[in-house]
């Protein structure tokens, strides 16, 4: 089974906006039940958009310049969004669980000019302000008076001019979006992700997922995350279908409340809220026939948990894939074809292979190993890095780090992963990421992070620690100091004191050493590791 090729025109990505705004003006486009259910239409969305585009030109946002968008959802987010790149510049999205350390660092590596956040996140940038390097404008969201030097949001879009510089720009060159992934290994990275690159996933998505200017969804996944801001804020758009934007889906009784309100007809979603859904005594009372597919990424979903929920819902559930290098999406299950445990076929103008990561060389089905992918959504590099770049893209291939079978009909199953990367709460984190601010802490020595798992979460983060000679310091204290300034995800769940980390001869943590030898039991110091250059 093969999906028909896409036509993408060349376009920006303010184009599906642009599009709707002229086929649907008067259509809502977004509903806001935390702003006590305001509607925002098609063509209110473009204006307003195209407004604070030109207030940004005022504040000095030339082409290409990089500004940054630290909010919740709502539609302050989507108007920030598509101005933006209205300005012609570049969307830096900021998750809202940083803290000051990783928000500062992210800000910085973008060289961003200018920072749209929440009047509530500002406060917590703290001292690390003063040491953002090319910042030059901060606009506060938010009922309140901004903070001082920063300009509020409504003063943004008072005026009366309207601005589009996104239209008649090269979309398979100019970056649109620069999200950051940890890609296989190491610290965070920026993604660039051009115009076409978006747009092209956007087309895509649309063609698989059957979306329509009939539908409603309820987006509850960050915009922030490469996920939320294309499979849902955009691919809407994209439809012109109308969106209820939500900013959190706990306590789950609200949540809930919201598809009882508004029944929505596509919904897309993480396997947490999944799982969360299999266990409540609300959900097989409630009407889910309006509801076509529930479809899942992010992370694998149980197949007990995939059936679980079908069986209780009557509602087909579906796995899809993807990452930040792929804007995000490259595979998903055909609506009346799913196969429970797969994450489907490739998308329209998308090619996979599975390849021998020692040898290079393409494996036929049955047999394992590492997923490439090839299409038109594939990043243009990593920012900055033609290093991990040339690691990642090998003759246009972009290598997702992850080990696959193939079936004979060409459904994906992923197996397991070559890269480090801890998947929590649908999220991915870098041990590299800890352990560089562990081994920043007077009283440690070495340190190796490894995810153990989690029943809920998938993983958890622990840190395997060795503490400098005479010191004493507590697995808590630990903990306390790694959580400063962390996204909470992203924290320790636990920690354990060790004599040496197994390293390789070249100095490498041999993280499959401390998996294999360690149990989920706190292994006391002084047991059960091998010394520097030891590991197997």
């Amino acid at each position: 089974m093969k999906r028909s090729p896409i036509t993408v025109p060349s376009e920006s990505l303010t184009f599906p906006l642009r599009r709707a705004a002229r086929q649907f003006p008067d259509k809502v486009a977004v509903i806001s039940p935390e702003a006590e259910g305001k509607e925002t239409t098609y063509r209110q969305l473009d204006e307003r958009s195209s407004l604070l585009a030109a207030s940004l030109a005022d504040l000095g946002v030339e082409p290409g310049d990089r500004v940054a968008v630290w909010m919740k959802n709502g539609v302050e987010y989507i108007l920030s969004f598509y101005g933006i790149l209205k300005a012609g510049a570049v969307v830096v999205p900021i998750s809202t669980h940083y803290g000051h350390r990783e928000v500062s660092h992210q800000l910085n590596m973008t060289e961003a000019k200018g920072l749209l956040a929440q009047e509530g996140l500002i406060g917590s940038l703290g001292d690390g302000a003063s040491a953002l390097k090319t910042l030059r404008f901060v606009v506060s969201e938010g009922g309140g008076d901004p903070p001082q030097g920063a300009v509020s949001f409504s003063s943004l879009m008072r005026g009366s001019a309207l601005l589009d510089r996104s239209v008649g720009m090269d979309p398979e060159q100019t970056l649109a979006v620069l999200p950051f992934s940890s890609g296989t290994t190491g610290l965070p990275k920026g993604v660039m992700l051009t115009h076409a690159n978006l747009l092209s996933n956007l087309y895509q998505i649309i063609q698989a997922h059957e979306v329509s200017d009939s539908d409603l969804l309820i987006n509850q996944l960050p915009f922030f995350h490469i996920y939320g801001m294309t499979v849902l804020m955009g691919a809407a758009i994209m439809a012109g279908a109308t969106q209820v934007v939500a900013s959190r889906f706990r306590p789950l009784e609200d949540f809930l409340n919201l598809f009882e309100t508004f029944r929505p007809t596509l919904f897309f979603t993480v396997p947490l809220i999944i799982q969360e859904f299999c266990h409540h005594p609300r959900v097989p009372n409630m009407d889910w026939r309006r509801l076509r597919y529930i479809n899942t990424g992010g992370a694998p979903l149980a197949p007990d948990l995939q059936e679980r929920l079908t069986r209780i819902t009557g509602v087909p559930v579906m796995q899809g894939y993807g990452l930040t290098e792929s804007s995000p999406t490259t595979h998903v299950n055909p609506i009346r074809a799913i196969k429970v445990g797969t994450i489907g076929l490739p998308l329209a103008s998308t090619e996979d292979r599975i390849v021998d990561p020692l040898t290079g060389e393409e494996l036929p089905s049955p047999e394992v190993g590492e997923l490439w992918i090839r299409g038109p959504q594939v990043m243009k590099g990593y920012y900055r890095d033609p290093e991990a770049t040339a690691r990642t893209l090998v003759g246009g291939w972009l290598r997702t780090g992850d080990l696959a079978m193939k079936d004979d009909e060409g459904y994906v199953t992923i197996v397991d992963r070559l890269k480090e990367l801890i998947k929590t709460k649908g999220y991915q984190v870098a041990p590299a990421e800890i352990e560089h601010i562990l081994v920043g802490h007077p009283d440690i020595q070495d340190a190796a992070v490894i995810g153990e798992p989690h029943p809920d979460f998938g993983e958890v983060p622990v840190a395997y620690v060795v503490p400098r000679l005479w010191a004493v310091i507590s697995p808590e204290a630990v903990i306390g100091y790694a959580a400063d300034g962390m996204a909470k995800y992203k924290r320790l769940a636990r920690v354990v004191m060790v004599d040496a980390i197994p390293r390789s001869p070249s100095g490498k943590i041999l993280r499959r050493v401390l998996k294999e030898t360690l149990s989920p039991e706190i292994t006391p110091r002084g047991r059960g590791l091998p010394a520097p250059g030891q590991g197997r």
